[in-house]
């Protein structure tokens, strides 16, 4: 499990990097005050922002292989500020596996911990807030020789005007889609392989997260990386 998670995290890294800009934004009736403001007209998403949108959480479900994942994140500061929470519980051949993690990134500081074993990790890594600086990062230019990348117009998801991208690299056997708005994607769904890929936001919550959400929580062993 941990290894089909890590090849989705490094593919949607990937298309995150490419996906530079988002359609106008559409959606009425957020909670949030920011929010609010900018629903009572058309407004791009801030493509200089990590996350578009102050502060809240969202949902994401995923599906590699056959295999369903969720998790709920967290964020504050227009996503400076992410606590990514990963609770499962599957059984495989009559064996229950529990997973419980929390993935807190505060800057350039980030923590990995596995709630369960009461244990985690901590190291510092600037990742660039400019997709084309992050693809770079990521990938190297010599990643870009031989991929297609072509812009479908606009596709509302969620009640957003995303952009919708379809990525070919058939060195990898790579053909993705994705809707994404400003930074953040939305939607992510296609092959790479034999493997098929589908990622998406099912829900998104302008609340405050709580204050402690970003914080190590007490009793977790920490080593530093």
């Amino acid at each position: 499990m941990k290894t089909l998670q890590k090849t989705a995290f490094y593919i949607l890294l990937l298309l995150t990097a490419i996906v530079t800009s988002c359609g106008n934004k559409s959606k009425t009736g957020a909670s949030s005050d920011d929010v609010n403001t900018s629903a009572k007209s058309e407004q791009k998403a801030p493509n200089e922002k990590k996350i578009p949108f102050q502060r809240g959480s969202y949902v994401e479900e995923s599906s590699v292989m056959g295999k369903d994942f969720k998790k709920t994140v967290y964020f504050d500061k227009w996503g400076d500020w992410t606590a990514s929470e990963d609770k499962s519980e599957m059984t495989i051949m009559g064996h229950t596996i529990k997973t419980h993690k929390l993935e807190i990134v505060k800057g350039s500081t980030h923590w990995n911990i596995d709630l369960i074993e009461k244990t985690g990790t901590t190291f510092d890594l600037n990742i660039p807030t400019g997709l084309a600086a992050l693809l770079g990062a990521a990938m190297g230019a010599t990643m870009m020789e031989g991929m297609e990348i072509k812009e479908l117009g606009e596709e509302e998801y969620l009640g957003y005007k995303c952009k919708k991208t379809r990525v070919i690299y058939a060195e990898m056997e790579m053909d993705v889609t994705t809707l994404a708005y400003g930074n953040l994607t939305m939607k992510t769904e296609g092959k790479m392989g034999q493997m098929t890929i589908l990622t998406k936001i099912t829900s998104i919550d302008f609340s405050a997260p709580p204050a402690s959400i970003f914080e190590v929580p007490a009793g977790i062993e920490i080593t530093k990386n």
